[in-house]
């Protein structure tokens, strides 16, 4: 089949040089899908569309360390320099492929999905099928260039957003075009618009959950709004994804014995994406920090099921939705009770947050033995913002919530020590702007993150 080729040189060339993906011409003669099948199947393809999310956001978060002999035995220098902060060198030609490569070959491929779409006809007989397809490209579209905000980005500041520096902008699959950093507020936009269209193009819930449906969109517009701190309108896309579908888990029937006690696309996984597994993140090396681990009762069964105990005083990480390791940042029904509680703890609607803090934690915690929150007992929004970090560990969140908590006035050092030095990475730093790979920048000409 025609597809069969164009899969083959899409993934050919997620093995190139990010060059590929900026401006060089492609000598290679792309086959032309003919059938609405064939777009299906390229869209099909997991390791294209699905396990592209970035790792490298995860490396930098607070939720865990390594040991000194942990580190020194990394053979990816990178990771070592994005676990410490550093401000260069931090995508080479040594951990390539990388997240920039996998996110633009996301893009490439979303792009190439909505522009062979139109040149086949869209007919009462094909409508469904060509609108699902349509629908699916704009959401791993936006899915992309959300996650190149959270890395090579600021957080969003509505006040600067028109000047700071934004994501790259392929429109097409024209190499010969040539690559100009966009703003923070035109990325933002243009994520907004593509998940827009994306809800009116799909069915509300996806044949299955490596493909988006209206809910998976609803949930990714309640995230993304969410990083924009516009709580109005994330608390109302939390709202309308857990309309459609509001199935918890109850922890207490998770057995414990499992190595990965989660059985991958339950029932609360809306959407299943999955990130690249950066070599420090294994669960042998990373441990969990003791600031977080203390945090759960004994009575909370997250504290079995998302952890392993060492048996040397540490923790490690078993507990992702996708049954392995790695960072699982799918679209769940956890998260947007959590998005939703936040937002109304901030809009003030504090009864409406309490009551969705007391649906998820009740399936937490041992059975009989969660006492709920009342709206007069506690910092409410604390509460929510403590359960939100306890909830989605290793979801490849913290990176994100880190930048607005600070742009909230949070004021969040992150502070580590390695080989006898201490690091710190103080609140709105510009690391927080990941590097962009230095190849990219010396072959595109786009401008660097300020370091």
């Amino acid at each position: 089949m025609k597809i069969l080729y164009l899969v083959a040189i899409v993934l050919t060339m997620s093995l190139l040089s990010c060059k590929k993906f900026l401006d060089e011409k492609s000598d290679m003669k792309l086959a032309v899908p003919e059938r609405l099948d064939d777009l299906q199947a390229l869209l099909n393809n997991e390791n294209l569309n699905n396990a592209v999310d970035p790792g490298a956001a995860e490396v930098g978060a607070d939720d865990y360390f390594v040991t000194d002999a942990d580190l020194n035995s990394l053979s990816n220098e990178q990771n070592r320099r994005l676990y410490t902060w550093e401000k260069d060198n931090l995508f080479t030609s040594v951990s390539f492929p990388n997240d920039w490569e996998y996110l633009y070959t996301l893009i490439y491929t979303a792009n190439t999905v909505l522009e062979n779409l139109e040149k086949i006809e869209r007919t009462l007989s094909n409508a469904a099928q060509y609108d699902n397809i349509k629908g699916q490209a704009y959401f791993n579209r936006a899915r992309a260039y959300y996650n190149v905000l959270q890395l090579w980005s600021v957080g969003y500041n509505s006040s600067t957003a028109d000047s700071d520096l934004g994501p790259v902008i392929r429109e097409s699959t024209d190499f010969n075009k040539t690559s100009v950093r966009s703003s923070v507020a035109k990325g933002y936009n243009y994520v907004l618009s593509d998940l827009l269209e994306a809800k009116r193009l799909l069915p509300n819930l996806s044949v299955h959950p490596l493909r988006p449906g209206r809910q998976a969109s609803f949930g990714l517009l309640a995230r993304v709004y969410l990083s924009m701190r516009e709580y109005r309108n994330a608390a109302l896309y939390a709202d309308s994804c857990l309309k459609i579908k509001a199935v918890l888990l109850d922890y207490n029937q998770i057995s414990t014995t499992p190595t990965f006690p989660f059985a991958r696309f339950n029932a609360e996984v809306i959407y299943e994406c999955a990130a690249s597994i950066p070599q420090i993140l294994n669960n042998s090396r990373a441990k969990i920090v003791p600031e977080l681990i203390t945090q759960y009762t004994d009575n909370d069964l997250r504290k079995v099921l998302y952890f392993k105990n060492n048996n040397n005083g540490t923790f490690g990480w078993r507990g992702s939705y996708r049954a392995g390791q790695g960072v699982f940042p799918g679209i769940t029904v956890d998260e947007q009770y959590l998005i939703r509680a936040e937002c109304n703890a901030r809009l003030g609607n504090l009864q409406a947050a309490v009551d969705d803090l007391n649906t998820l934690l009740i399936k937490r915690f041992k059975s009989g033995t969660y006492i709920p929150y009342a709206v007069n007992s506690l910092d409410i929004l604390g509460v929510i913002l403590k359960e939100r970090r306890k909830e989605l560990v290793m979801r490849g969140m913290r990176w994100t919530d880190l930048k607005r908590f600070n742009l909230e006035g949070a004021n969040i050092t992150l502070r580590r020590t390695a080989n006898g030095i201490n690091y710190e990475l103080k609140p709105n730093d510009k690391r927080y702007a990941l590097e962009i790979p230095q190849d990219v920048i010396a072959i595109s000409g786009i401008e660097q993150n300020p370091r």
